[in-house]
């Protein structure tokens, strides 16, 4: 087999493409944006943080994935670990962590309410959390959960780099070994990070589930990634000799596993909450109920669950790269709509945000990680023919 510079290529090619078509886009928007302003001065910051949200679940869900090939090593993830590596390298952790710090340093107490000195002062609930939710405290947090997720990302690369450069199984036995406890430490983190980043931001609501159903959403956009390089590469060296309907099935398999959890996640957070019938925790549900949120959310329902749901089911559209492909572009493109039903209302729900700040943002930041993934991946072989055990799945292949 080749080491696949021609698919390399054609990969990067694609992926810088795609950026520079999001990068013309943003300008537009962002265009649009200045000439249709309304007066409401938060728009910017709004559709900022909603695009964020998009590209680092994506970013941070590679990471999840690698770390879980590495915990169970399992044979799907070697064709296609590249692919996870190339989109939560350090480098693009870096970048999107430090495209939050606005939010750290600029908009925290336009986004916050807990960081609003008078607000607190008036509100019973919000000094009790303030031994955990206060400036200092959720600053610090935040460097350490960056800190711990660009060593991670680092920590296994470098492991991943020694095995090529050495040939020495011993690298990826140490992978293995440390797999299951990087993989809790990413899940933990991951909980306690979205508590911080996002769902902080509602003055009373909270949610135990929240973290963990914001991470299962990042894995299946990780899974839907690799669905669409594959389904679109199999033709081309060296995927065509390791694309066979066992791998694409176990991609298709995994995708479906997500999708069940974000299905079972959304609809366990919104029966205990609702069940309740507090005032205080239902707020969540009460502001997506109206306004225009309420036609989003139950189109969510049939698009981002039941389709893909039933369309997973099917072995031979997981055994055909093109119609899993398809299915992955399905759920990128469900994901933008519910990143927003999740997201926009805490701060617009008196009206369904057809924001071009928003979409502005999210092209430019699709453009970002679009072109740090087109450097990286074009830098090292999409395939590691050392590793024993990718001989051995080619071989029965």
């Amino acid at each position: 087999m080749s080491q696949g510079g021609t698919l390399m290529s054609d990969v990067n090619k694609k992926f810088m493409l795609a950026g520079g078509l999001m990068a013309v886009l943003a300008v537009i928007c962002g265009f649009l944006g200045m000439t249709m302003s309304t007066g409401d001065d938060k728009a910017l910051q709004h559709g900022y943080l909603f695009g964020w949200v998009y590209w680092a679940c994506v970013a941070f869900g590679c990471l999840g994935i690698t770390l879980l090939h590495h915990a169970c090593r399992g044979s799907w993830g070697f064709p296609v670990l590249r692919i996870f590596e190339a989109g939560s390298t350090p480098a693009t952790l870096g970048v999107f962590l430090a495209l939050f710090l606005p939010m750290v340093f600029l908009w925290k107490g336009d986004f916050y309410p807990w960081a609003d000195a008078s607000l607190v002062a008036k509100d019973p609930v919000l000094q009790w959390k303030s031994f955990y939710l206060n400036d200092t405290a959720w600053t610090v947090r935040f460097f350490v959960f960056a800190a711990v997720l660009v060593f991670l990302s680092w920590r296994y690369q470098t492991w991943t780099r020694m095995e090529e450069k050495t040939g020495d199984e011993s690298w990826w036995k140490k992978r293995q070994f440390w797999g299951g406890l990087a993989l809790v430490v990413y899940v933990v983190v991951s909980n306690f990070m979205w508590t911080d980043w996002l769902m902080s931001q509602n003055k009373h609501w909270f949610s135990t589930i929240y973290g963990v159903w914001l991470v299962v959403s990042s894995c299946l956009m990780a899974f839907s990634i690799a669905g669409i390089v594959l389904g679109t590469q199999y033709k081309k060296e060296p995927y065509r000799d390791v694309v066979k309907p066992w791998l694409t099935k176990d991609i298709g398999n995994w995708m479906l596993a997500f999708t069940m959890l974000w299905g079972y996640f959304s609809l366990s957070q919104y029966l205990i909450i609702w069940s309740g019938n507090q005032p205080e925790f239902i707020d969540y549900f009460v502001t997506r109920s109206k306004n225009g949120w309420e036609w989003l959310g139950t189109l969510l329902i049939p698009f981002h669950f039941f389709l893909p749901f039933t369309l997973l089911l099917s072995p031979s559209a997981k055994r055909v790269p093109w119609r899993l492909a398809t299915i992955g572009i399905l759920i990128l493109s469900v994901r933008f709509f519910d990143v927003m039903y999740t997201v926009m209302p805490t701060w617009k729900a008196n009206v369904f945000p057809l924001n071009p700040w928003g979409f502005a943002f999210f092209f430019l930041f699709g453009a970002i990680w679009c072109f740090l993934f087109g450097m990286q991946i074009a830098t090292k072989p999409l395939l590691t023919y050392r590793n024993i055990a990718l001989k051995e799945i080619s071989d029965h292949a």
